[in-house]
């Protein structure tokens, strides 16, 4: 009996592990020439996350997969990973999450249905939450780059060249960085027939940022009513300049605030403990008690 037993478990895991490589084995190569390489920790999981992207993905809402695309735009990872792959991401690592619990469960010998959809929820939002930090970074690059990107591109306008040529002098002198990848799409966008405004307007809806917004729509209303865009673009890049001198003198007002919580909660009480300590020796050694 127990024998049978274990033919039909060795059984069951053959057919398993023949089904998942029949699976895997009908994946085509993915062609990645043309996208952004994988960080390591996806590179393991990738043919897992490709599978779910065929077969689980059909699934999704198409208003979920929507949000989840302009949020991989906004984030400047859509060169990275598709919307379905990163949905499918999601399933897969929930699924990983349950597993890993599943398996500390087993061996702690102690099961919580609770604690089962927290691992399954933490899964799910895990890639969120990555998304979430690469945005952040995002943000943090395209302030940093923009003063020194409107300089040049002020450079090119006020030697007399167009948008295009002020656009292609930025892409050929301005330091690599995220922002320029972006005016080199516009560029591509202009080469392809795009109307000025248009591939601005792309532009202010990829990066999603309240300073690119601002900075399209004087050229927009600039362009339209006729006027230089250089000093436009000049007063601009001050501006820029002088957000983030506030933004870091903000930060460095608010550092003695956040350094109170730590303070209170690890300094101070090492501080009165070794007092403590010092005070009770020094009335113990001069026989007071």
């Amino acid at each position: 009996m127990i024998w049978a037993i274990c033919g039909l478990m060795a059984g069951a895991i053959l057919i398993f592990f023949w089904i998942t490589a029949q699976e895997l084995g009908e994946l085509s190569e993915e062609n990645r020439e043309y996208k952004d390489p994988l960080p390591p920790f996806m590179r393991t999981v990738w043919p897992v996350v490709r599978w779910a992207d065929r077969r689980l993905v059909v699934f999704v809402p198409q208003a979920l997969r929507g949000q989840v695309e302009r949020r991989l735009v906004s984030g400047g990872l859509i060169h990275l990973i598709e919307t379905g792959q990163f949905v499918a991401l999601k399933i897969v690592a929930s699924i990983l999450a349950l597993l890993a619990y599943l398996w500390v469960a087993w061996m702690l010998r102690r099961f919580e249905f609770l604690w089962l959809l927290a691992a399954a929820a933490l899964g799910f939002f895990l890639p969120d939450m990555w998304l979430g930090d690469i945005r952040k970074a995002y943000v943090r690059k395209v302030h940093k780059e923009l003063p020194t990107l409107l300089d040049f591109l002020t450079l090119g306008l006020e030697s007399g060249q167009n948008l295009g040529g002020a656009i292609r002098l930025t892409l050929a002198k301005a330091p690599r960085g995220a922002l320029r990848l972006e005016f080199a799409r516009v560029m591509r966008d202009l080469s392809a027939g795009v109307p000025r405004a248009e591939a601005l307007t792309r532009l202010q809806a990829r990066v999603d940022i309240k300073e690119i917004t601002v900075m399209v729509a004087a050229m927009i209303q600039a362009e339209k009513v006729g006027a230089s865009l250089g000093p436009v673009l000049r007063e601009q890049a001050a501006q820029r300049r002088t957000e983030r001198f506030l933004a870091a003198e903000k930060k460095a007002f608010e550092a003695p605030v956040k350094m109170i919580a730590p303070l209170v909660v690890f300094i101070f009480p090492c501080t009165f403990a070794f007092l403590g300590y010092f005070l009770w020796q020094k009335v113990a050694g001069s026989g007071a008690f």
